[in-house]
């Protein structure tokens, strides 16, 4: 199957921008029409409203609006979610298909809920009818809990292409996982890739470790390797997805103007694996 992976950005690429860091949020918050506007202005062909620009509360209208955006812009758009109830899940399918988006990422917990393997699979598969009929895939994303052999017994388990794996560069490293190990089992069921780059960093007198972001191609990551293993291994469609995890600077404008530096360098570094 010939497949053509596009770079794109994320929402979580512009944490600052979006008002989704503890810090003095922006007057202007970004909006989905602020984040198309960022992917043309940076040469990205692709677009993943994440769960800090949550589509939800939009209107029909007004998805309708962010659907015409896009498609007038050429920028293919990717949602994202947390808690995968079974009502919460239906309700993004229906909103990804409504504004023409391809893929819908899901981190599974949410407040109150965090639900096992088997209940996971379960509401999956339940909802494969209307997967299909919208012409969406449900791509749930390591984060935290589980470890990356057991995303892949998901996918396993659930057997359908309608339903594949975001695999987080970095967030397995929250369950004492490195990437070697959340290539080995889940690069085989990559529907979405997303990219960001860490340091690792002595703190507090030497007396302990921070794990932090980085800009793309100067931290610890092997860009390269993880993309060409998830290539090689997936036999599914998947765009690139440039997040981060920036600390910020010491005013909101210097943070954001380095949030806005790094999405451009990022973005012209991802390039170059294409």
């Amino acid at each position: 199957m010939s497949v053509k992976h596009k770079i794109g950005i994320s929402s979580f690429a512009y944490c600052f921008a979006c008002g989704s860091r503890p810090f003095t949020k922006p007057q202007h918050i970004m909006t989905p029409h602020d984040l198309i506007d960022k992917a043309v202005a940076l040469g990205a062909d692709a677009v993943q409203f994440g769960d800090n620009m949550p589509l939800e509360v939009y209107s029909d209208e007004e998805l309708e609006r962010i659907r015409v955006h896009a498609e007038k812009c050429g920028i293919e758009t990717e949602v994202g979610m947390r808690k995968a109830t079974a009502e919460r899940l239906s309700d993004y399918i229906r909103i990804t298909h409504q504004i023409r988006g391809r893929v819908l990422r899901v981190i599974t917990d949410g407040t109150g809920f965090t639900p096992d393997l088997h209940e996971i699979c379960r509401t999956a598969a339940s909802l494969i009818p209307q997967l299909e009929e919208c012409g969406v895939v449900l791509g749930i994303e390591n984060h935290d809990r589980f470890s990356a052999r057991d995303y892949a017994k998901m996918a396993e388990t659930i057997d359908h292409p309608q339903v594949g794996l975001t695999v987080d560069t970095v967030n397995s490293l929250s369950h004492e996982e490195h990437i070697n190990e959340v290539l080995e089992y889940m690069a085989p069921y990559c529907v979405c890739l997303h990219m960001k780059d860490y340091v690792i960093k002595r703190y507090n007198g030497g007396g302990g470790l921070k794990i932090t972001g980085a800009c793309p191609g100067t931290g610890r990551l092997d860009i390269r390797r993880c993309y060409e293993e998830c290539r090689i291994k997936s036999n599914r469609n998947f765009n690139i997805i440039l997040e981060s995890w920036m600390e910020p600077g010491e005013t909101l404008e210097e943070t954001m103007r380095i949030e806005d530096e790094w999405a451009g360098a990022g973005v012209s570094y991802l390039k170059t694996l294409l």
